[in-house]
């Protein structure tokens, strides 16, 4: 019996060092680079780019070049009417006439609808998805475009009205 309290003691005492810990790590600042517009981007069965915005005499490369910091593309508020049936597929910084390729160089991930919020729900989607273009980026110094084309992957469903709610670019 005293044994036992011991070990819970000895567990107990484990668990709160750990949490302790894990509270007292700093959360990583981050910094928005670039972001789409206000409106929500929409999706359909077309690809369709967004040029997103940097501020005034800021440029992505020499951020990009900046040691010790990754550079995210940043996906949130993802909403449709119904299931699109398809995933788009991200790319940065492809070339306009390029044709997109899931095995080229501007190819970053998908993004897919499973269970995002009803369009028009007072509660947006929470979740975010967030892609490393580091690499990317520093690729695409001499072309200082922050394009993002989404594609889908094959034709959606004729009802689903999908969109996103804001793209970003977040150095961290």
């Amino acid at each position: 019996m005293m044994r036992t309290i011991r070990l819970a003691r000895i567990i107990l005492a484990a668990v709160a060092a750990i949490l302790m810990g894990l509270e007292a790590v700093p959360a990583e600042p981050s910094e928005t680079l670039a972001r789409s517009g206000t409106a929500p981007v929409e999706l359909g069965a077309a690809p369709v780019a967004v040029q997103l915005v940097t501020p005034a005499g800021e440029t992505l490369s020499a951020r990009a070049a900046a040691a010790g910091r990754r550079i995210y593309l940043v996906f949130k508020g993802l909403a449709t009417d119904e299931p699109p049936d398809t995933v788009y597929q991200i790319y940065f910084g492809l070339p306009p006439g390029t044709a997109p390729a899931p095995d080229g160089q501007y190819y970053v991930g998908s993004l897919n609808f499973f269970n995002a919020a009803k369009r028009g729900s007072a509660a947006p989607d929470p979740r975010f998805f967030s892609f490393d273009v580091t690499s990317r980026l520093r690729a695409l110094q001499a072309d200082q475009r922050a394009i993002v084309t989404l594609v889908p992957a094959s034709s959606p469903r004729s009802g689903a009205r999908s969109a996103v709610g804001e793209i970003a670019i977040v150095e961290q």
